[in-house]
């Protein structure tokens, strides 16, 4: 049975069929289209649909007719339709429809097939739309059971074949929608951007689950739909050549996007790869997270990670093995993030980048923050921003108070050689009920761009490892782009400016804490601490100091047991730099004024990643290294000398896949 260009209601599923070949499916195509001259703009599939083209041969025309009297009403059935976790084909009163319209006749551009006899209606539609035209799927609803919130995730099940870029629409009871590129989330690419993929090359039909999160379906301006408000689902093909065949399979509103994860043989090669000194091993823990920027543990040893782009994914480990092999999407749609922090007293995760400092909650308890509380706004940011954050210990090295009490972060300069603000390059700290900047206390400032902060538990005598130790804080920091002047790691003192933007490098030449003076790049003379501060370290220029993770495990040898730094690499630079970690042996250095600071030493630990970004202490005691370009978080441990090759190769590879993201 065929119609032609007209609504058809009571479908449970769609078939597209092209006339054009079978062909290799598009790469990541945006679908903003092209050729969107007078004649396109003229037909708007957001309007009315299209009715059958009246050049429709008898046949045709009786089809049509017959599908119509064996449909469902195009009107949803009266009535509430659950739409959570369930799939909307199935469901009782939800209702699919086709239409096309354009500069060419409906019937050129769609045909909707209800195949005579199958056990399911599957409606099946052949499109052939160009620049002028559009082709559309619907599936529609009355009213909601529950209504959406905008923390669930819409997960399509497509097959498909030939040259195909649809967008999505989540269209509101008043027809306001926005469009999402299917092409972003992996349609038709077998790309891993939100997908868990069955793909197969060639002719034969491509088979994928993508997931779309409707906390990133956004405006330019950062406005989501009104959620509650959604009642339909569109597939629209327009505006741009194209034609094959497209089967939807299943459309469900997911209140948790959770899935099983295994390191793939590919982390594991790059495992392997990696050299570490004697005795050290290497393995792949987690992977598919391109672009991750920080990492945190629960306390009963659930990570989160951070990616750039937005998303925080949690994982966990059901079977003890040391393998993270479950993972369930946090939360997601913030333009960046780069600072991410767990607070094991009510279970919040805090989440900053771009000036702003949130607070999330997962209230329901399954898995999904439903709650979003802005703390910080308006931090001036440019060329860097708000970065890693750090609670406080126990007690507080500077004010004393109980740990989880100060959450500090670092607030890069504005500018390369300019530092903004009187918030900026400076390391601030916010108490847990602080709302706005006027409770944020300046720590230390003079610190261009400081990634990470972190408070180490550092032995009050560094001969005596296992000895009292006393907390101290570190911070890494970016040296400026465009010269020669070194990356530091600074040891944070309160109150102390580390000389940004006058004083790059060394205060006295010879870190050894005597009042020598040399001079600074304005032409001052300075002392330690008069009027600033020199680093630990000065870490060579452009190899762009960030991650930093204190190691006190007592399976690791003494000599071991000191911090660590991960070292991006070059960004504007043409010399390669940096992409290792490195170990920082410390010395303790006595200062006039009877404080005691830190210099140190490094030696390369890890070296072969590509972009090492964050670091992490596991709750065992083992370093977790994250490489931004390559999506794997590696875990080094201790194996004992003799140990044969530096990487251990025992990780599950039966799945040759990580579901990433």
């Amino acid at each position: 049975m065929l119609m032609r260009g007209v609504w058809v209601g009571g479908g449970r599923g769609l078939n597209i069929a092209g006339r054009a070949p079978w062909g290799a499916l598009c790469l990541v195509l945006l679908l903003a289209a092209c050729g969107r001259g007078d004649p396109a703009a003229s037909v708007n599939p957001a309007e009315t649909p299209v009715a059958a083209n009246e050049a429709t041969d008898e046949a045709a025309d009786e089809a049509a007719d017959e599908v119509a009297e064996g449909a469902a009403s195009e009107e949803p059935v009266p009535g509430p339709v659950e739409l959570h976790d369930v799939d909307l084909l199935q469901a009782a009163g939800a209702v699919t429809a086709c239409d096309a319209g354009g500069t060419q006749p409906a019937a050129d551009l769609l045909r909707c097939d209800l195949p005579a006899g199958a056990a399911v209606n599957l409606p099946a539609l052949q499109v052939d739309v160009d620049a002028g035209s559009f082709a559309r799927w619907s599936l529609r609803w009355g009213e909601a059971a529950t209504p959406l919130t905008g923390v669930e995730t819409l997960a399509l099940t497509l097959q498909h074949t030939g040259d195909l870029r649809p967008n999505l629409y989540l269209v509101e009871a008043s027809g306001a929608r926005l469009p999402v590129s299917l092409a972003r989330y992996g349609f038709g690419t077998g790309s891993d951007a939100g997908i868990d993929a069955g793909t197969e090359s060639g002719s034969r039909a491509s088979t994928q689950t993508l997931f779309i999160p409707l906390r990133e379906i956004q405006d330019e301006d950062g406005n989501r739909p009104n959620f509650a408000a959604v009642n339909e689902v569109q597939l629209v093909f327009e505006w741009a050549d194209m034609a094959g065949e497209l089967s939807v399979l299943g459309v469900r509103f997911a209140g948790v996007w959770a899935e099983s994860v295994a390191p793939a043989a590919r982390a594991v090669a790059l495992a392997q790869a990696l050299e570490v000194p004697p005795g050290f091993a290497v393995s792949p823990v987690v992977a598919g997270l391109e672009q991750m920027t920080q990492m945190d543990f629960t306390p009963t040893g659930d990570l989160l990670v951070s990616l750039q782009g937005g998303r925080v994914w949690w994982y966990g480990d059901t079977d003890g093995d040391g393998i993270y092999d479950r993972r369930h999407l946090y939360t997601t749609g913030f333009t960046e993030i780069v600072g991410l922090l767990y607070d094991p007293v009510d279970g919040a995760v805090w989440l900053g980048g771009r000036g702003q400092l949130y607070r999330t909650l997962d209230s329901t308890g399954n898995g999904v923050a439903d709650q979003f509380e802005l703390r910080l706004d308006g931090l001036p940011w440019g060329r860097h921003q708000n970065n890693g954050l750090a609670w406080n210990p126990q007690p507080d090295p500077f004010s004393g108070e109980e740990a989880h009490t100060w959450i500090y972060f670092g607030l890069g300069s504005t500018g390369d050689l300019e530092a903004g603000g009187p918030y900026n390059a400076t390391i601030l700290r916010l108490p847990r009920t602080g709302q706005g900047a006027d409770d944020l206390e300046i720590v230390a400032q003079g610190l261009r761009n400081p990634y990470n902060v972190h408070f180490a538990p550092v032995p009050v005598d560094l001969a005596v490892p296992d000895g009292p130790h006393a907390w101290q804080l570190f911070a890494g920091e970016n040296g400026p782009d465009f010269s020669g002047e070194p990356d530091e790691v600074n040891h944070i003192r309160w109150g102390l400016d580390y000389g940004f933007p006058h004083q790059f490098g060394a205060v006295d030449a010879e870190a050894t804490g005597e009042t020598t003076t040399e001079e600074t790049a304005s032409g001052e003379t300075a002392t330690e601490g008069d009027p600033y501060s020199g680093p630990v370290y000065a870490v060579a220029p452009h190899a762009s100091a960030n991650g930093l993770a204190y190691i006190t495990n007592p399976a690791w040898p003494a000599a071991y047991r000191t911090l660590y730094l991960s070292l991006f690499g070059e960004v504007f630079s043409p010399t390669p730099v940096g992409h290792t970690v490195e170990q920082i042996v410390l010395e303790a250095v006595s200062l006039p004024d009877g404080t005691t600071t830190y210099r140190g030493e490094a030696h390369d630990f890890v070296v072969g990643l590509d972009r090492p970004l964050p670091l992490g202490v596991e709750p065992g005691g083992d370093l977790l290294v994250g490489d931004y370009a390559t999506g794997v978080i590696y875990r080094v441990y201790y194996a004992g000398e003799n140990t044969g090759d530096s990487a251990d190769t025992s990780a599950d590879t039966s799945a040759d896949t990580s579901a990433d993201d």
